[in-house]
């Protein structure tokens, strides 16, 4: 059983509709129909009958005893304690059930550790299989980091069920006073679930930039551990790899620092592409005078072929050209495309 088996997780916020029917109640000590609340408020049924089935669930209002068509309101603190009291019990068994696996799990170490020790000096680049080894180790990494996380996603990882996924972790790490610089395509700022994910970790003190391209998936933990997609073409769709070699994992490290660098400063309050358009059109450019397909073009971009193809269509309206390759002469001489 989850907790968003017991209540949604974001309840609706209380408008001044729902707020105007439970006053209502307070003020007669009860109400019937929503027809005669409408009636009395000078609402739509509508409104009212949704009204009153949010504070019902919300159980600020309840059935009188004895007269079950009308509804009498409860105590906030009370309706408050009903509905937090089953989520709590269940984040209580929750932590029992961790308590209980890492207990479980912690009493099988010291055989781990002894048969690792007998084999030979392991590889300081690990292959991670599969999602759940991907996954179980970023978990451990993220529980043993104390000092600074960086990370570079140029879209969903194909090891997280979803962006949600790493919201807790991240989160997590970010409360203990880790600190946190991410970097994302210009693509993540128009699209909206990206968007709400980046803004949480943002109002939690992370640092985030964005960039026209970026290579693979790359995290790394306190400069000790660096986790990358795999870019083997032979490898699983959900495999990864685990640096812990120092000169590797500090290489990674200064080719972050150095997208970092040229990268735009995302701020919560930043809409839409907030003027990165440019960077994304000149990427378009570079990317189309070496031949790529506009379906490459979105790829490599984090975008889709409709989006890029906009993009295209703006540029060749900027450049006044009337088809790709006059495009691409204006592009050459104004400076659009970069030197080979």
């Amino acid at each position: 059983m989850y907790l968003s088996h017991l209540q949604p997780e974001h309840p609706r916020a209380l408008d001044e509709d729902v707020a105007s029917v439970y006053f209502e109640a307070l003020h007669k000590g009860h109400i019937g129909t929503a027809y005669d609340v409408a009636k009395e408020l000078e609402l739509d049924p509508c409104i009212v009958k949704d009204a009153i089935d949010q504070l019902t669930q919300l159980h600020l209002l309840r059935p009188e005893p004895g007269h079950l068509s009308n509804l009498v309101p409860v105590n906030p603190e009370i309706a408050a304690a009903s509905l937090i009291s089953p989520m709590e019990t269940e984040i209580h068994h929750r932590r029992d059930l961790i308590t209980g696996i890492r207990t479980q799990m912690h009493s099988l170490m010291h055989g781990y550790d002894e048969a690792q020790r007998s084999k030979k000096p392991s590889s300081s680049i690990e292959a991670l299989p599969d999602e759940a080894a991907v996954r179980g180790s970023l978990h451990m990494a993220a529980e043993a980091c104390h000092r600074e996380v960086l990370s570079i996603e140029p879209s969903i990882p194909y090891w997280t069920a979803s962006l949600d996924d790493t919201l807790a972790r991240n989160l997590a790490m970010l409360e203990r006073g880790v600190s946190m610089r991410m970097l994302y395509q210009h693509s993540a700022r128009a699209d909206l679930p990206t968007r709400g994910h980046i803004k949480k970790l943002i109002a939690a003190g992370a640092s985030v930039r964005t960039t026209p391209q970026l290579p693979n998936h790359l995290v790394i933990f306190d400069g000790a551990i660096a986790f990358m997609s795999n870019p083997s073409e032979s490898g699983p769709a959900s495999s990864a790899v685990a640096a812990r070699d120092i000169a590797v994992v500090g290489f990674l490290a200064e080719i972050f620092e150095h997208l970092w660098n040229s990268a735009t400063p995302y701020s919560a309050s930043d809409m839409g592409y907030q003027g990165a358009t440019d960077e994304i059109h000149h990427a378009i450019v570079n990317l189309l005078a070496q031949g790529f397909t506009d379906e490459a073009v979105a790829r490599r971009l984090g975008m889709s072929v409709r989006t890029c193809r906009r993009h295209i269509g703006a540029l060749l309206q900027n450049l006044s050209a009337v088809s790709r390759f006059q495009a691409g002469i204006r592009a050459a001489t104004t400076g659009y495309v970069d030197a080979r």
